[in-house]
């Protein structure tokens, strides 16, 4: 399965250096943008 290559959040936040709480608010910020821009 190709979904096992992509990182979690631990690794992103050890090879990034940024919290994972950031990362998670980046994340949701991500998720809500794009499906904002959907509705238009």
């Amino acid at each position: 399965m190709a979904l096992k290559d992509i990182p979690t959040v631990d690794e992103l936040a050890e090879t990034t250096g940024q919290s994972k709480e950031q990362l998670l608010k980046d994340r949701e910020a991500a998720a809500k943008m794009s499906s904002d821009s959907e509705d238009e």
